[in-house]
């Protein structure tokens, strides 16, 4: 019965592919953001309690941090469009978790550099700029819904991630902290980037808020109805005239 069901036209429920790609975009929102926006603040102030540096010193290398990351977000969309977003989402994924881990193991001013460049190139991959690069080819006319639901979860990195990395620095520390935020980054955002992430619906037979793509077979897209052909080619238009002699191109095939 289920079956029978299930092959009746109009039976079988149409969930959108895209829809997934809209979740993998609202986890991945939520550790960039909540690691490498809203985190910052907790960064600085932590570092200045611990080793007593100047709110100018902190800043300079969080404001290198800012410009390349700005820099790498406006050249971003060529490496999505050349290797996808499987690629650039991971990637990006590994390199802000190993710059959050440097970040808790510093000791010294000048190592802040490095780790915060490493931060701002997963902030680049990752930022608002490329959750709508990750949308666009999925959504047309439902695009501005998509994107604020993946939106919303850069709202809930500041509501969790941000607190929550307060409160571990307090249990077991800031480097610990930080580690372990680096380790839940990579166990979720890359299983999530691997799996359910693609170039576009295209790869799946599928156009823009899935409609179903043309069929190969049929001469225009729609199901339009065409014409059988002869063995010769083309069919020459039907004859209203009696005395036509029927042939087997005179024929006409309905195929919807």
């Amino acid at each position: 019965m289920a079956e029978l069901l299930a092959s009746w036209p109009g039976m079988r429920a149409r969930y959108f592919y895209g829809w997934n790609v809209v979740g993998a975009t609202f986890v991945m929102a939520t550790f960039s953001f909540g690691l490498g926006f809203y985190g910052l603040a907790v960064y600085v102030a932590t570092l200045q309690r611990l080793y007593g540096w100047s709110a100018a010193a902190v800043s300079a290398p969080v404001t290198l941090y800012y410009v390349a990351g700005a820099l790498l977000t406006a050249s971003i969309g060529g490496f999505y469009e050349r290797l996808g977003p499987r690629a650039v989402v991971v990637a990006g994924s590994v390199a802000m978790a190993a710059g959050v881990a440097a970040l808790g193991a510093v000791t010294q001013l000048w190592q802040l550099y490095p780790a915060f460049l490493m931060m701002a190139v997963g902030w680049g991959s990752m930022s608002g700029a490329a959750i709508n690069i990750i949308l666009a080819p999925w959504f047309q006319r439902r695009r501005g819904l998509a994107v604020s639901i993946a939106f919303n979860g850069a709202t809930l990195g500041g509501v969790i991630v941000a607190p929550a990395l307060i409160a571990l620095i307090e249990v077991i520390g800031f480097a610990r902290a930080l580690a372990a935020a680096a380790l839940a980054l990579l166990a979720v955002l890359v299983p999530v980037a691997g799996g359910v992430m693609r170039r576009g619906p295209a790869e799946l037979g599928l156009t823009a808020d899935g409609v179903p793509g043309p069929s190969p077979s049929a001469d225009q897209p729609g199901g339009a109805p065409r014409f059988a052909r002869g063995a010769s080619g083309a069919c020459p238009r039907p004859s209203l005239s009696a005395s036509r002699p029927r042939s087997a191109c005179s024929r006409i095939s309905w195929r919807w």
